[in-house]
């Protein structure tokens, strides 16, 4: 008796497995899915074999828009709350595990001050055997190389080389950020913004177009854990340029020591 509900279990899972993710254009054998997920596709999905998703508490998604492209190797593991967006293409390799709640999204979906106008997108690609923890989010135009880890909590925006350990906002390499030497302003400008060159201390906004409305916000993020400071949105928007910005840090750092250390 138990084998025979055993076995109409598995066909009523693998029924709903295929009901589930009719919407993908290719799956692989032995898929495994715990809970419902959320697919769109407006592009192309394809999935490997033994892929596993779990939308068990908090539902997951996968999203291709407009022609975007999303796909995923063998092997995989997805874990809940996860949401995958691709108008132009997000590639996981094999083997990688994606803890719960990461943001994978290769596009900023609309430009800042307008709405309506389609955000800037860039491919990521995501190697083989990586390991992505709890609440990472990972930005448009990232590389993730095959054996890497994101530690929990980490913002990704850029490269991360091959078997390395990356964490923080932005995420940098753990063997650079254990040290206790200062990080210079301009070179945390070009980790955070993906830049190709160091920016000017004269640069700003106007001349860096990847210090958009996204890029502002995780440049204030990184500022504040790189330095150990607190910074107001505003004044930090004020801050026109990489020299502004480097005074308002030691203005900030200045004011918290003062009140850390009262007379």
């Amino acid at each position: 008796m138990k084998d025979i509900r055993s076995t109409c279990e598995d066909v009523l899972q693998r029924l709903r497995t295929k009901h589930w993710m009719r919407g993908v254009d290719r799956i692989g054998p032995r898929p495994s899915l715990k809970g419902k997920p959320t697919i769109m596709n407006h592009g192309r999905i394809t999935i490997g074999e033994d892929f596993c998703f779990s939308s068990d508490p908090i539902q997951s998604h996968i999203a291709a828009i407009n022609g975007g492209t999303v796909r995923i190797g063998d092997r995989v593991h997805i874990s809940y709350g996860a949401a995958i967006a691709a108008l132009d293409k997000v590639d996981i390799g094999d083997d990688t595990r994606i803890g719960p709640f990461v943001q994978i999204m290769d596009s900023d979906f609309h430009r800042p001050g307008n709405r309506d106008a389609p955000g800037d997108t860039g491919p990521i690609s995501i190697g083989r055997s990586v390991t992505i923890g709890a609440r990472v989010a990972i930005l448009r135009g990232t590389t993730i190389g095959d054996g890497a880890t994101i530690l929990s909590g980490s913002m990704v925006s850029g490269y991360v080389a091959a078997g390395e350990t990356a964490r923080g906002v932005p995420a940098r390499a753990v063997r650079e950020t254990a040290g206790d030497g200062e990080v210079g302003l301009s070179q945390l400008v070009r980790s955070v913004l993906g830049l190709s060159a160091l920016p000017a201390m004269t640069d700003g906004p106007d001349q860096i177009p990847e210090w958009d409305s996204l890029g502002s916000l995780r440049l204030l993020l990184a500022v504040e854990e790189t330095y150990g400071i607190s910074v107001g949105e505003h004044e930090f928007q004020a801050a026109g340029t990489i020299a502004a910005l480097s005074e308002l840090v030691e203005a900030s750092r200045q004011y918290e020591n003062v009140a850390g250390n009262p007379a």
